[in-house]
């Protein structure tokens, strides 16, 4: 009887620890790319910088924007790396992708190029008052001999969230505005 006791209050105990473990939490990550490829111009070359974004949007998690301007994180889902790190790695993606440029790098490739990309994450996140996902990037061409910036341009780019928000709608959602927004960028740069 003893036995029996024993083995009931540790499956119990087995039970009511399993309740009170965390969810898993689903991880996404950016896919973005544009089509077509033009011409390589023999010469050119972008060093790509890692964007800079406030805290909210520094992180791994997916941001909700309320009608009141205030910031929730979805809890079942997360970026595959810090948000700033996937957009430059698509920024890279989406230059390479167009072929317009003889080279692209990150800063510590080692590449000497005579303009580099900076940018501003200024939005990255669902907005729950219009039910679209909201990608808005500030981008700065700067010649990096004279430190001069070249052009500037703050690019938006918004796409629906289909059906209820969810990770797998906000990520597809997102990576959707961020598609027209990168097909912006290289257009542009």
């Amino acid at each position: 009887m003893a036995i029996r006791i024993a083995r009931w209050a540790a499956l119990s105990l087995g039970l009511t620890a399993a309740a009170c473990a965390p969810r898993p939490v689903t991880t996404f990550d950016l896919s973005s790319s544009i089509a077509g490829r033009g011409g390589a111009r023999a010469g050119e070359a972008l060093t790509v910088m890692e964007p800079v974004a406030l805290q909210s949007l520094d992180s791994t998690t997916i941001v909700v924007r309320g009608g009141g301007g205030e910031l929730t994180m979805l809890g079942d889902a997360q970026w595959a790396d810090r948000l700033p790190r996937l957009v430059q790695t698509q920024l890279l993606r989406a230059f390479e992708d167009a072929g317009r440029l003889g080279k692209v790098s990150r800063p510590n490739d080692g590449a000497v190029t005579s303009r580099q990309l900076n940018s501003e994450l200024r939005q990255f996140n669902l907005d729950s008052a219009t039910g679209e996902a909201v990608v808005e990037i500030s981008v700065r061409v700067v010649d990096t001999l004279s430190g001069n910036v070249v052009r500037a341009r703050v690019f938006t780019g918004r796409a629906p969230v289909s059906g209820a928000v969810s990770g797998p709608a906000a990520a597809a959602a997102l990576d959707a505005a961020l598609a027209k927004v990168l097909a912006e960028i290289v257009g542009w740069a």
